[in-house]
Protein backbone atom coordinates (compact mmCIF):
# COMPACT_ATOMS: atom_id res chain seq x y z
CA UNK A 1 0.00 0.00 0.00
CA UNK A 2 2.99 2.08 0.07
CA UNK A 3 3.95 1.95 -3.09
CA UNK A 4 0.35 2.67 -3.84
CA UNK A 5 0.36 5.93 -1.77
CA UNK A 6 3.68 7.75 -4.06
CA UNK A 7 1.10 7.51 -7.22
CA UNK A 8 -1.55 9.13 -5.06
CA UNK A 9 -2.76 12.81 -5.14
CA UNK A 10 -3.94 13.33 -1.04
CA UNK A 11 -7.34 14.57 -2.34
CA UNK A 12 -7.56 11.38 -4.29
CA UNK A 13 -6.44 9.08 -2.45
CA UNK A 14 -9.39 6.26 -1.29
CA UNK A 15 -10.00 6.14 -5.00
CA UNK A 16 -6.31 5.98 -6.13
CA UNK A 17 -5.94 3.61 -3.66
CA UNK A 18 -9.17 1.76 -4.99
CA UNK A 19 -7.80 1.58 -8.44
CA UNK A 20 -4.19 0.57 -8.19
CA UNK A 21 -5.43 -2.26 -5.87
CA UNK A 22 -7.79 -3.50 -8.49
CA UNK A 23 -4.58 -3.17 -11.13
CA UNK A 24 -2.41 -4.70 -8.54
CA UNK A 25 -4.47 -7.66 -7.95
CA UNK A 26 -5.59 -7.97 -11.17
CA UNK A 27 -2.31 -8.54 -12.19
CA UNK A 28 -1.69 -10.82 -9.20
CA UNK A 29 -4.48 -12.70 -10.35
CA UNK A 30 -3.60 -13.32 -14.10
CA UNK A 31 -0.26 -15.04 -12.82
CA UNK A 32 -1.75 -17.16 -10.45
CA UNK A 33 -5.22 -18.46 -12.40
CA UNK A 34 -4.77 -17.20 -16.09
CA UNK A 35 -3.69 -20.31 -18.81
CA UNK A 36 -2.02 -18.73 -21.84
CA UNK A 37 -0.91 -21.54 -24.37
CA UNK A 38 1.12 -19.56 -26.43
CA UNK A 39 4.36 -19.95 -27.21
CA UNK A 40 6.35 -22.55 -24.87
CA UNK A 41 4.45 -23.71 -22.18
CA UNK A 42 5.44 -24.97 -18.63
CA UNK A 43 4.49 -28.34 -17.13
CA UNK A 44 3.98 -28.46 -13.30
CA UNK A 45 6.12 -29.38 -10.67
CA UNK A 46 7.40 -32.26 -10.04
CA UNK A 47 8.76 -33.58 -6.83
CA UNK A 48 9.05 -37.19 -6.94
CA UNK A 49 11.71 -38.01 -4.48
CA UNK A 50 13.11 -36.38 -1.27
CA UNK A 51 17.10 -36.71 0.20
CA UNK A 52 16.33 -38.86 2.76
CA UNK A 53 18.39 -41.74 0.35
CA UNK A 54 21.34 -41.02 -1.26
CA UNK A 55 20.00 -37.74 -2.58
CA UNK A 56 16.98 -36.10 -4.35
CA UNK A 57 16.51 -38.12 -7.78
CA UNK A 58 14.31 -36.01 -9.91
CA UNK A 59 15.66 -37.95 -12.74
CA UNK A 60 13.24 -37.86 -16.62
CA UNK A 61 13.22 -41.80 -17.12
CA UNK A 62 11.42 -41.97 -13.05
CA UNK A 63 9.25 -38.89 -13.89
CA UNK A 64 8.10 -40.43 -16.59
CA UNK A 65 7.06 -43.53 -14.98
CA UNK A 66 5.37 -41.44 -12.31
CA UNK A 67 3.46 -38.83 -14.28
CA UNK A 68 2.40 -40.61 -17.28
CA UNK A 69 1.82 -38.21 -19.91
CA UNK A 70 2.25 -35.13 -17.87
CA UNK A 71 6.07 -34.64 -19.57
CA UNK A 72 6.37 -33.83 -23.29
CA UNK A 73 8.39 -35.90 -25.71
CA UNK A 74 10.93 -33.56 -26.13
CA UNK A 75 11.35 -30.75 -23.70
CA UNK A 76 12.96 -27.15 -24.95
CA UNK A 77 14.00 -26.13 -20.97
CA UNK A 78 13.80 -27.40 -17.26
CA UNK A 79 14.07 -25.60 -14.44
CA UNK A 80 15.32 -26.45 -10.57
CA UNK A 81 13.91 -24.88 -7.43
CA UNK A 82 13.51 -26.00 -3.67
CA UNK A 83 10.28 -27.01 -2.99
CA UNK A 84 9.97 -23.54 -0.54
CA UNK A 85 10.80 -21.96 -4.37
CA UNK A 86 14.18 -21.24 -4.08
CA UNK A 87 15.69 -21.53 -7.55
CA UNK A 88 18.79 -23.75 -7.23
CA UNK A 89 21.28 -21.70 -8.20
CA UNK A 90 20.74 -19.74 -4.62
CA UNK A 91 20.87 -22.73 -2.64
CA UNK A 92 24.77 -23.30 -2.04
CA UNK A 93 24.21 -27.09 -2.56
CA UNK A 94 27.12 -28.12 -5.33
CA UNK A 95 24.32 -29.43 -8.05
CA UNK A 96 24.38 -29.79 -11.72
CA UNK A 97 22.51 -28.09 -14.09
CA UNK A 98 19.52 -29.67 -14.75
CA UNK A 99 19.14 -31.72 -18.20
CA UNK A 100 16.10 -31.83 -20.94
CA UNK A 101 17.17 -35.01 -21.64
CA UNK A 102 18.14 -37.11 -17.80
CA UNK A 103 16.39 -34.60 -15.63
CA UNK A 104 18.25 -33.54 -12.31
CA UNK A 105 19.82 -34.58 -9.55
CA UNK A 106 21.59 -33.84 -6.42
CA UNK A 107 24.17 -36.12 -4.54
CA UNK A 108 24.17 -35.89 -0.19
CA UNK A 109 28.05 -37.09 -0.41
CA UNK A 110 28.92 -34.11 -2.53
CA UNK A 111 27.40 -31.59 0.00
CA UNK A 112 29.35 -29.63 2.48
CA UNK A 113 26.81 -30.12 5.40
CA UNK A 114 26.13 -33.94 3.75
CA UNK A 115 22.76 -33.39 2.57
CA UNK A 116 20.57 -31.88 -0.21
CA UNK A 117 17.66 -29.53 -0.55
CA UNK A 118 14.31 -30.93 -1.34
CA UNK A 119 14.07 -30.07 -5.13
CA UNK A 120 11.25 -30.19 -7.76
CA UNK A 121 11.99 -30.01 -11.65
CA UNK A 122 9.75 -27.92 -14.38
CA UNK A 123 9.84 -28.70 -18.11
CA UNK A 124 9.25 -26.07 -21.10
CA UNK A 125 7.43 -28.07 -23.76
CA UNK A 126 6.85 -26.73 -27.21
CA UNK A 127 3.52 -25.12 -28.05
CA UNK A 128 2.04 -28.09 -29.56
CA UNK A 129 1.84 -29.74 -26.24
CA UNK A 130 -1.08 -27.25 -25.93
CA UNK A 131 -3.11 -28.11 -28.74
CA UNK A 132 -4.98 -30.74 -27.58
CA UNK A 133 -8.06 -29.13 -25.25
CA UNK A 134 -11.41 -30.65 -24.49
CA UNK A 135 -14.57 -28.87 -24.99
CA UNK A 136 -16.23 -26.41 -22.57
CA UNK A 137 -17.96 -28.20 -19.87
CA UNK A 138 -20.49 -26.57 -18.01
CA UNK A 139 -22.34 -29.18 -15.42
CA UNK A 140 -23.72 -26.54 -13.14
CA UNK A 141 -24.52 -22.80 -11.56
CA UNK A 142 -24.28 -21.26 -8.91
CA UNK A 143 -27.98 -21.38 -7.81
CA UNK A 144 -26.99 -23.61 -4.82
CA UNK A 145 -23.85 -23.26 -2.88
CA UNK A 146 -21.88 -22.15 -5.74
CA UNK A 147 -20.62 -23.36 -9.42
CA UNK A 148 -19.09 -26.66 -8.98
CA UNK A 149 -17.58 -27.64 -11.90
CA UNK A 150 -15.89 -30.47 -10.16
CA UNK A 151 -13.79 -33.46 -11.90
CA UNK A 152 -15.10 -36.05 -10.38
CA UNK A 153 -18.64 -35.48 -11.91
CA UNK A 154 -17.83 -33.87 -14.89
CA UNK A 155 -16.06 -37.44 -16.16
CA UNK A 156 -19.25 -39.44 -14.65
CA UNK A 157 -21.35 -36.68 -17.16
CA UNK A 158 -19.11 -36.69 -19.66
CA UNK A 159 -17.92 -40.44 -20.37
CA UNK A 160 -14.74 -40.60 -22.44
CA UNK A 161 -15.06 -36.54 -23.14
CA UNK A 162 -12.04 -36.05 -20.81
CA UNK A 163 -8.14 -37.64 -20.55
CA UNK A 164 -7.58 -39.78 -17.77
CA UNK A 165 -4.36 -37.49 -17.61
CA UNK A 166 -5.05 -33.96 -17.93
CA UNK A 167 -1.95 -31.14 -18.10
CA UNK A 168 -3.30 -28.50 -17.44
CA UNK A 169 -6.68 -26.67 -16.96
CA UNK A 170 -8.43 -23.27 -17.66
CA UNK A 171 -12.05 -22.18 -16.23
CA UNK A 172 -13.86 -18.59 -18.18
CA UNK A 173 -17.48 -17.63 -17.03
CA UNK A 174 -20.14 -18.96 -19.40
CA UNK A 175 -19.57 -15.57 -21.40
CA UNK A 176 -16.08 -15.84 -22.34
CA UNK A 177 -14.52 -13.93 -19.13
CA UNK A 178 -11.07 -15.53 -17.48
CA UNK A 179 -11.77 -16.53 -14.25
CA UNK A 180 -9.00 -13.99 -13.26
CA UNK A 181 -11.27 -11.23 -14.59
CA UNK A 182 -14.26 -11.99 -13.04
CA UNK A 183 -13.68 -10.58 -9.55
CA UNK A 184 -14.83 -13.81 -7.73
CA UNK A 185 -12.46 -15.08 -4.73
CA UNK A 186 -11.71 -18.33 -6.40
CA UNK A 187 -8.87 -21.12 -6.22
CA UNK A 188 -7.03 -22.25 -9.62
CA UNK A 189 -8.81 -24.93 -10.86
CA UNK A 190 -6.74 -28.07 -10.47
CA UNK A 191 -5.69 -31.14 -13.21
CA UNK A 192 -7.05 -33.58 -10.41
CA UNK A 193 -10.00 -31.72 -9.03
CA UNK A 194 -11.39 -29.66 -11.76
CA UNK A 195 -12.69 -26.11 -10.33
CA UNK A 196 -15.45 -25.07 -7.38
CA UNK A 197 -16.79 -21.10 -6.55
CA UNK A 198 -18.32 -21.16 -3.35
CA UNK A 199 -20.88 -18.46 -2.90
CA UNK A 200 -20.19 -17.55 0.83
CA UNK A 201 -16.69 -16.74 -0.32
CA UNK A 202 -18.01 -13.72 -2.58
CA UNK A 203 -18.50 -10.30 -1.21
CA UNK A 204 -21.73 -9.96 -3.17
CA UNK A 205 -22.54 -13.47 -2.10
CA UNK A 206 -23.04 -15.28 -5.31
CA UNK A 207 -20.22 -16.80 -8.11
CA UNK A 208 -20.28 -15.97 -11.51
CA UNK A 209 -21.55 -19.05 -13.85
CA UNK A 210 -18.12 -20.78 -14.63
CA UNK A 211 -16.92 -23.33 -17.60
CA UNK A 212 -14.03 -25.44 -17.91
CA UNK A 213 -11.37 -27.14 -20.32
CA UNK A 214 -8.79 -29.48 -19.86
CA UNK A 215 -5.39 -29.37 -21.80
CA UNK A 216 -4.98 -33.26 -22.53
CA UNK A 217 -1.89 -35.21 -24.01
CA UNK A 218 -1.57 -34.89 -28.15
CA UNK A 219 -2.20 -38.57 -28.09
CA UNK A 220 -5.35 -37.69 -26.55
CA UNK A 221 -6.14 -35.94 -29.82
CA UNK A 222 -4.89 -38.03 -32.17
CA UNK A 223 -7.93 -39.95 -32.94
CA UNK A 224 -9.55 -38.51 -36.25
CA UNK A 225 -11.77 -40.31 -38.41
CA UNK A 226 -11.62 -39.72 -41.81
CA UNK A 227 -12.60 -36.77 -43.49
CA UNK A 228 -16.61 -37.07 -44.57
CA UNK A 229 -18.13 -35.11 -47.63
CA UNK A 230 -21.80 -36.56 -47.81
CA UNK A 231 -23.26 -33.38 -49.30
CA UNK A 232 -22.68 -30.53 -51.78
CA UNK A 233 -23.94 -27.31 -51.83
CA UNK A 234 -25.81 -27.66 -55.03
CA UNK A 235 -29.54 -27.61 -53.14
CA UNK A 236 -30.00 -25.43 -50.00
CA UNK A 237 -26.71 -25.97 -49.14
CA UNK A 238 -23.91 -27.95 -47.40
CA UNK A 239 -25.39 -30.69 -44.71
CA UNK A 240 -22.72 -32.28 -43.38
CA UNK A 241 -25.36 -33.35 -40.29
CA UNK A 242 -24.00 -36.04 -37.43
CA UNK A 243 -27.46 -37.88 -37.91
CA UNK A 244 -27.15 -38.64 -41.34
CA UNK A 245 -23.37 -39.14 -41.57
CA UNK A 246 -24.10 -41.81 -39.06
CA UNK A 247 -26.33 -43.51 -41.55
CA UNK A 248 -24.30 -43.76 -44.57
CA UNK A 249 -21.02 -44.24 -42.47
CA UNK A 250 -22.25 -46.63 -40.10
CA UNK A 251 -19.44 -47.58 -37.41
CA UNK A 252 -17.04 -44.95 -39.10
CA UNK A 253 -17.51 -42.41 -36.27
CA UNK A 254 -17.33 -42.93 -32.25
CA UNK A 255 -20.43 -42.49 -30.43
CA UNK A 256 -19.00 -39.53 -27.83
CA UNK A 257 -16.88 -37.00 -30.09
CA UNK A 258 -14.81 -35.13 -28.51
CA UNK A 259 -14.20 -32.18 -30.95
CA UNK A 260 -14.69 -31.89 -34.70
CA UNK A 261 -13.29 -30.21 -37.99
CA UNK A 262 -14.10 -28.72 -40.89
CA UNK A 263 -12.73 -27.77 -43.85
CA UNK A 264 -13.51 -26.67 -47.77
CA UNK A 265 -12.72 -30.02 -50.17
CA UNK A 266 -9.78 -28.40 -51.52
CA UNK A 267 -8.66 -27.97 -47.55
CA UNK A 268 -8.92 -24.62 -46.60
CA UNK A 269 -10.21 -24.34 -42.89
CA UNK A 270 -13.83 -23.15 -42.53
CA UNK A 271 -12.75 -20.17 -40.76
CA UNK A 272 -10.75 -19.01 -43.74
CA UNK A 273 -13.78 -19.61 -46.28
CA UNK A 274 -15.38 -16.31 -45.75
CA UNK A 275 -18.49 -17.92 -46.09
CA UNK A 276 -21.09 -16.73 -42.90
CA UNK A 277 -21.56 -20.48 -40.85
CA UNK A 278 -21.76 -21.95 -37.36
CA UNK A 279 -18.84 -23.58 -35.55
CA UNK A 280 -19.58 -27.62 -36.23
CA UNK A 281 -20.64 -29.12 -33.02
CA UNK A 282 -20.27 -32.48 -31.68
CA UNK A 283 -23.57 -33.44 -31.34
CA UNK A 284 -25.14 -32.09 -34.11
CA UNK A 285 -22.12 -31.82 -36.96
CA UNK A 286 -22.13 -28.74 -39.30
CA UNK A 287 -24.70 -27.23 -41.90
CA UNK A 288 -23.61 -23.86 -44.11
CA UNK A 289 -27.11 -22.43 -45.76
CA UNK A 290 -27.20 -20.79 -49.10
CA UNK A 291 -29.14 -18.00 -48.37
CA UNK A 292 -26.88 -16.61 -45.26
CA UNK A 293 -24.21 -16.32 -47.62
CA UNK A 294 -23.62 -13.16 -49.85
CA UNK A 295 -22.68 -14.34 -53.00
CA UNK A 296 -25.82 -16.69 -52.27
CA UNK A 297 -24.03 -19.88 -51.93
CA UNK A 298 -21.85 -22.08 -49.93
CA UNK A 299 -18.22 -23.56 -50.60
CA UNK A 300 -18.28 -27.53 -50.16
CA UNK A 301 -17.29 -28.53 -47.02
CA UNK A 302 -16.03 -31.49 -45.27
CA UNK A 303 -15.97 -32.75 -41.66
CA UNK A 304 -14.10 -35.16 -39.51
CA UNK A 305 -14.52 -35.70 -35.90
CA UNK A 306 -11.91 -36.08 -32.69
CA UNK A 307 -12.87 -39.35 -30.75
CA UNK A 308 -11.89 -40.57 -27.33
CA UNK A 309 -8.48 -42.61 -27.51
CA UNK A 310 -10.36 -46.01 -26.91
CA UNK A 311 -11.62 -45.40 -30.38
CA UNK A 312 -8.60 -45.67 -32.33
CA UNK A 313 -6.73 -48.09 -29.95
CA UNK A 314 -8.21 -50.86 -32.07
CA UNK A 315 -5.16 -51.06 -34.79
CA UNK A 316 -4.25 -54.28 -36.63
CA UNK A 317 -0.74 -55.64 -36.59
CA UNK A 318 1.83 -54.36 -39.32
CA UNK A 319 1.20 -55.87 -42.38
CA UNK A 320 3.95 -55.93 -44.75
CA UNK A 321 2.49 -58.51 -47.83
CA UNK A 322 4.77 -57.31 -51.01
CA UNK A 323 8.62 -56.01 -51.60
CA UNK A 324 9.43 -53.16 -54.27
CA UNK A 325 11.56 -55.24 -56.26
CA UNK A 326 9.04 -55.78 -58.80
CA UNK A 327 6.42 -52.67 -60.38
CA UNK A 328 6.48 -51.33 -56.55
CA UNK A 329 5.47 -52.00 -53.06
CA UNK A 330 1.52 -53.04 -53.06
CA UNK A 331 -0.14 -53.35 -49.70
CA UNK A 332 -3.51 -53.85 -51.13
CA UNK A 333 -6.20 -54.43 -48.60
CA UNK A 334 -8.11 -57.60 -51.26
CA UNK A 335 -4.52 -59.09 -51.03
CA UNK A 336 -4.05 -58.50 -47.54
CA UNK A 337 -7.60 -60.08 -46.67
CA UNK A 338 -6.65 -63.16 -48.47
CA UNK A 339 -3.29 -63.43 -46.95
CA UNK A 340 -4.19 -62.72 -43.22
CA UNK A 341 -7.58 -64.31 -42.71
CA UNK A 342 -9.74 -62.73 -40.00
CA UNK A 343 -7.22 -60.32 -39.05
CA UNK A 344 -8.66 -57.61 -40.80
CA UNK A 345 -11.90 -55.61 -39.49
CA UNK A 346 -14.40 -55.75 -42.30
CA UNK A 347 -14.95 -51.88 -41.81
CA UNK A 348 -11.58 -50.25 -41.10
CA UNK A 349 -11.95 -46.67 -39.93
CA UNK A 350 -8.58 -45.68 -41.06
CA UNK A 351 -4.67 -46.71 -42.20
CA UNK A 352 -1.57 -45.95 -41.54
CA UNK A 353 1.16 -46.47 -43.75
CA UNK A 354 5.12 -46.41 -42.76
CA UNK A 355 8.59 -47.98 -44.33
CA UNK A 356 9.69 -51.29 -42.56
CA UNK A 357 12.25 -49.21 -40.34
CA UNK A 358 9.16 -47.35 -38.59
CA UNK A 359 9.55 -44.10 -40.40
CA UNK A 360 5.59 -42.49 -41.86
CA UNK A 361 5.15 -42.50 -45.25
CA UNK A 362 4.52 -38.66 -45.46
CA UNK A 363 8.39 -38.62 -44.46
CA UNK A 364 9.59 -41.30 -46.59
CA UNK A 365 10.26 -38.58 -49.69
CA UNK A 366 8.18 -41.28 -52.55
CA UNK A 367 5.79 -39.54 -54.54
CA UNK A 368 2.67 -41.88 -52.84
CA UNK A 369 -1.17 -41.49 -52.02
CA UNK A 370 -2.66 -41.75 -48.77
CA UNK A 371 -3.71 -45.18 -48.02
CA UNK A 372 -7.40 -46.01 -48.13
CA UNK A 373 -9.88 -47.64 -45.92
CA UNK A 374 -10.95 -49.17 -48.77
CA UNK A 375 -8.18 -50.21 -50.93
CA UNK A 376 -4.83 -50.44 -49.17
CA UNK A 377 -2.03 -48.55 -50.45
CA UNK A 378 0.60 -48.53 -53.33
CA UNK A 379 3.75 -46.99 -54.29
CA UNK A 380 4.65 -47.28 -57.88
CA UNK A 381 8.29 -47.60 -58.72
CA UNK A 382 7.98 -45.49 -62.04
CA UNK A 383 6.95 -42.89 -59.79
CA UNK A 384 9.70 -41.75 -57.72
CA UNK A 385 12.42 -39.39 -59.18
CA UNK A 386 15.28 -42.47 -58.13
CA UNK A 387 13.22 -45.51 -59.70
CA UNK A 388 12.17 -47.22 -56.54
CA UNK A 389 10.14 -46.85 -53.83
CA UNK A 390 10.42 -47.70 -50.06
CA UNK A 391 9.32 -51.14 -48.52
CA UNK A 392 6.49 -49.93 -46.85
CA UNK A 393 3.75 -51.75 -44.24
CA UNK A 394 0.51 -50.72 -42.95
CA UNK A 395 -1.96 -51.69 -40.65
CA UNK A 396 -5.71 -50.70 -40.25
CA UNK A 397 -7.64 -49.07 -37.20
CA UNK A 398 -10.75 -51.00 -36.79
CA UNK A 399 -13.96 -50.37 -34.71
CA UNK A 400 -14.03 -51.10 -30.98
CA UNK A 401 -15.87 -53.77 -30.91
CA UNK A 402 -13.16 -56.02 -33.26
CA UNK A 403 -11.16 -55.25 -30.50
CA UNK A 404 -13.61 -55.75 -27.43
CA UNK A 405 -12.30 -59.54 -27.15
CA UNK A 406 -9.56 -59.65 -25.17
CA UNK A 407 -8.12 -62.22 -23.14
CA UNK A 408 -7.60 -61.56 -19.40
CA UNK A 409 -3.47 -60.19 -18.54
CA UNK A 410 -1.54 -63.10 -18.43
CA UNK A 411 1.69 -63.07 -15.87
CA UNK A 412 3.49 -66.45 -16.04
CA UNK A 413 6.81 -65.76 -14.90
CA UNK A 414 8.79 -62.80 -13.08
CA UNK A 415 11.80 -60.83 -13.67
CA UNK A 416 13.92 -63.19 -11.47
CA UNK A 417 15.68 -64.80 -13.69
CA UNK A 418 17.54 -64.36 -16.84
CA UNK A 419 14.56 -61.86 -17.52
CA UNK A 420 10.62 -61.72 -17.66
CA UNK A 421 9.40 -64.10 -20.60
CA UNK A 422 5.83 -64.17 -21.16
CA UNK A 423 6.11 -66.39 -24.32
CA UNK A 424 3.28 -67.75 -26.09
CA UNK A 425 4.08 -71.46 -26.01
CA UNK A 426 4.84 -71.70 -22.62
CA UNK A 427 1.46 -69.43 -22.15
CA UNK A 428 -1.04 -71.77 -24.15
CA UNK A 429 0.61 -74.73 -21.75
CA UNK A 430 -0.69 -72.94 -18.60
CA UNK A 431 -3.69 -71.72 -19.77
CA UNK A 432 -5.01 -74.06 -21.90
CA UNK A 433 -8.47 -72.92 -23.93
CA UNK A 434 -7.77 -69.16 -22.73
CA UNK A 435 -5.93 -67.75 -26.21
CA UNK A 436 -7.03 -68.11 -29.27
CA UNK A 437 -5.73 -69.54 -31.86
CA UNK A 438 -4.65 -66.61 -34.27
CA UNK A 439 -4.56 -63.12 -32.17
CA UNK A 440 -5.15 -59.96 -33.93
CA UNK A 441 -3.30 -58.01 -31.31
CA UNK A 442 -1.45 -57.98 -27.78
CA UNK A 443 -0.94 -55.91 -25.39
CA UNK A 444 2.03 -55.85 -22.77
CA UNK A 445 2.01 -54.17 -19.20
CA UNK A 446 3.39 -53.99 -15.87
CA UNK A 447 1.66 -55.49 -13.39
CA UNK A 448 1.15 -52.19 -11.59
CA UNK A 449 -0.81 -50.76 -15.05
CA UNK A 450 1.80 -49.00 -16.84
CA UNK A 451 2.27 -49.58 -20.23
CA UNK A 452 5.54 -51.42 -21.34
CA UNK A 453 6.22 -48.27 -23.86
CA UNK A 454 6.16 -45.82 -20.56
CA UNK A 455 8.36 -48.42 -17.97
CA UNK A 456 11.83 -46.98 -18.97
CA UNK A 457 12.80 -50.88 -20.35
CA UNK A 458 15.03 -51.76 -23.62
CA UNK A 459 11.80 -54.40 -24.68
CA UNK A 460 10.50 -55.58 -28.15
CA UNK A 461 7.13 -55.21 -29.15
CA UNK A 462 4.99 -57.84 -28.34
CA UNK A 463 4.67 -60.33 -30.92
CA UNK A 464 1.03 -62.07 -31.51
CA UNK A 465 3.25 -65.31 -32.78
CA UNK A 466 5.48 -65.89 -30.05
CA UNK A 467 4.55 -63.19 -27.07
CA UNK A 468 7.10 -60.86 -25.22
CA UNK A 469 10.04 -61.18 -23.60
CA UNK A 470 12.45 -58.62 -21.33
CA UNK A 471 16.09 -59.32 -21.01
CA UNK A 472 18.03 -58.54 -17.74
CA UNK A 473 21.17 -58.17 -18.87
CA UNK A 474 19.63 -55.56 -21.51
CA UNK A 475 18.47 -52.81 -19.23
CA UNK A 476 20.20 -49.99 -17.87
CA UNK A 477 19.94 -51.47 -14.60
CA UNK A 478 20.35 -54.49 -15.25
CA UNK A 479 16.60 -55.95 -14.35
CA UNK A 480 13.41 -55.88 -16.17
CA UNK A 481 10.08 -54.19 -14.70
CA UNK A 482 7.47 -57.43 -13.68
CA UNK A 483 5.17 -57.71 -17.31
CA UNK A 484 1.76 -58.86 -17.96
CA UNK A 485 0.81 -59.96 -21.41
CA UNK A 486 -3.07 -59.85 -22.92
CA UNK A 487 -4.43 -60.69 -26.56
CA UNK A 488 -7.18 -59.52 -28.50
CA UNK A 489 -8.93 -62.01 -30.47
CA UNK A 490 -11.50 -62.44 -33.33
CA UNK A 491 -14.74 -61.81 -32.42
CA UNK A 492 -15.82 -65.10 -33.33
CA UNK A 493 -13.83 -66.32 -30.13
CA UNK A 494 -15.71 -63.91 -27.70
CA UNK A 495 -19.14 -64.89 -29.12
CA UNK A 496 -19.73 -67.16 -26.40
CA UNK A 497 -20.67 -64.49 -23.53
CA UNK A 498 -23.39 -64.80 -20.70
CA UNK A 499 -26.43 -62.73 -20.05
CA UNK A 500 -25.54 -59.71 -18.13
CA UNK A 501 -25.98 -60.07 -14.33
CA UNK A 502 -26.94 -57.28 -11.89
CA UNK A 503 -27.09 -59.21 -8.50
CA UNK A 504 -26.39 -55.72 -6.07
CA UNK A 505 -26.89 -52.28 -5.72
CA UNK A 506 -24.84 -49.63 -4.06
CA UNK A 507 -27.43 -48.87 -1.70
CA UNK A 508 -25.16 -50.55 1.36
CA UNK A 509 -21.66 -50.52 1.36
CA UNK A 510 -20.86 -50.94 -2.26
CA UNK A 511 -22.08 -52.74 -5.21
CA UNK A 512 -21.13 -56.32 -4.94
CA UNK A 513 -20.97 -58.50 -8.39
CA UNK A 514 -18.95 -61.32 -7.21
CA UNK A 515 -18.90 -64.35 -8.87
CA UNK A 516 -19.19 -66.64 -5.63
CA UNK A 517 -22.75 -65.08 -5.21
CA UNK A 518 -23.45 -64.66 -8.85
CA UNK A 519 -23.00 -68.28 -9.35
CA UNK A 520 -25.25 -69.11 -6.00
CA UNK A 521 -27.98 -66.82 -7.82
CA UNK A 522 -27.54 -68.15 -11.10
CA UNK A 523 -26.71 -71.74 -10.94
CA UNK A 524 -25.20 -73.24 -14.34
CA UNK A 525 -25.85 -69.70 -15.98
CA UNK A 526 -21.53 -69.16 -15.87
CA UNK A 527 -19.55 -71.36 -17.09
CA UNK A 528 -16.59 -72.81 -14.88
CA UNK A 529 -13.92 -70.82 -16.78
CA UNK A 530 -14.07 -67.94 -17.89
CA UNK A 531 -11.94 -66.56 -20.62
CA UNK A 532 -12.67 -62.94 -20.22
CA UNK A 533 -15.25 -60.29 -18.49
CA UNK A 534 -16.77 -57.08 -18.91
CA UNK A 535 -18.19 -54.59 -16.61
CA UNK A 536 -20.61 -51.90 -17.67
CA UNK A 537 -23.50 -49.61 -15.70
CA UNK A 538 -26.63 -50.54 -15.69
CA UNK A 539 -27.26 -47.68 -18.21
CA UNK A 540 -24.68 -48.92 -20.63
CA UNK A 541 -21.56 -47.11 -19.45
CA UNK A 542 -18.27 -49.11 -19.56
CA UNK A 543 -16.92 -49.23 -15.69
CA UNK A 544 -13.70 -47.09 -17.05
CA UNK A 545 -15.58 -44.34 -18.31
CA UNK A 546 -17.60 -43.71 -15.05
CA UNK A 547 -15.04 -41.72 -12.70
CA UNK A 548 -15.52 -44.54 -10.01
CA UNK A 549 -12.42 -45.51 -8.15
CA UNK A 550 -12.93 -49.25 -9.20
CA UNK A 551 -10.93 -52.50 -10.17
CA UNK A 552 -10.52 -54.48 -13.02
CA UNK A 553 -13.42 -57.77 -13.17
CA UNK A 554 -11.63 -60.68 -12.31
CA UNK A 555 -12.80 -63.96 -14.04
CA UNK A 556 -11.71 -65.72 -10.93
CA UNK A 557 -13.58 -63.24 -8.24
CA UNK A 558 -15.96 -61.18 -10.65
CA UNK A 559 -16.03 -57.61 -9.49
CA UNK A 560 -17.09 -54.82 -6.62
CA UNK A 561 -17.38 -51.20 -6.10
CA UNK A 562 -17.00 -49.77 -2.45
CA UNK A 563 -18.72 -46.67 -1.34
CA UNK A 564 -16.71 -45.14 0.73
CA UNK A 565 -13.54 -45.16 -1.70
CA UNK A 566 -15.48 -43.06 -3.99
CA UNK A 567 -15.28 -39.20 -4.13
CA UNK A 568 -18.75 -38.30 -4.22
CA UNK A 569 -18.82 -41.60 -1.53
CA UNK A 570 -21.36 -43.61 -3.63
CA UNK A 571 -20.82 -46.19 -6.36
CA UNK A 572 -22.69 -46.37 -9.78
CA UNK A 573 -24.83 -49.26 -10.34
CA UNK A 574 -23.35 -52.25 -12.26
CA UNK A 575 -23.56 -55.38 -14.05
CA UNK A 576 -21.50 -57.61 -14.73
CA UNK A 577 -20.95 -60.66 -17.83
CA UNK A 578 -18.65 -63.36 -18.93
CA UNK A 579 -17.40 -64.25 -21.87
CA UNK A 580 -17.29 -68.35 -21.86
CA UNK A 581 -15.29 -70.96 -24.30
CA UNK A 582 -17.22 -71.83 -27.57
CA UNK A 583 -18.26 -75.16 -25.91
CA UNK A 584 -19.86 -73.97 -23.35
CA UNK A 585 -21.99 -72.05 -26.08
Amino acid sequence: MDRINEFCFPELEENCQMILTFIIISILCTNSYAFECQGAFKTEWFDRDNPSGNGDYEDLVNLRKEYLDQICSNPTACEVETTSGIPASNTGDNIPECSISSGFACVNAQQKNRICQDYRIRFTCPESICKCKTQWFDHDNPSGKGDYEDLVNLRKEYPGQICSNPTACEVETTSGIPASGSGDNIPECSISTGFACVNDGQNDGSCEDYRIRFICPESFCNCKTQWFDRDYPSGRGDYEDLFNLRKEYPDQICSNPTACEVETTSGIPASGSGDNIPECSISTGFACVNDEQNDGSCEDYRIRFVCPESFCNCKTQWFDRDYPSGRGDYEDLFNLRKEYPDQICSNPTACEVETTSGIPASGSGDNIPECSISTGFACVNDEQNDGSCEDYRIRFVCPESFCNCKTQWFDRDYPSGRGDYEDLFNLRKEYPGQICSNPTACEVETTSGIPASGSGDNIPECSISTGFACVNDEQNDGSCEDYRIRFVCPESFCNCQTQWFDRDDPSGKGDYEDLVNLRTEYPDQICSHPTACEVETTSGIPASNTGDNTPECSISTGFSCVNEEQGDGSCEDYRIRFTCPKSFC
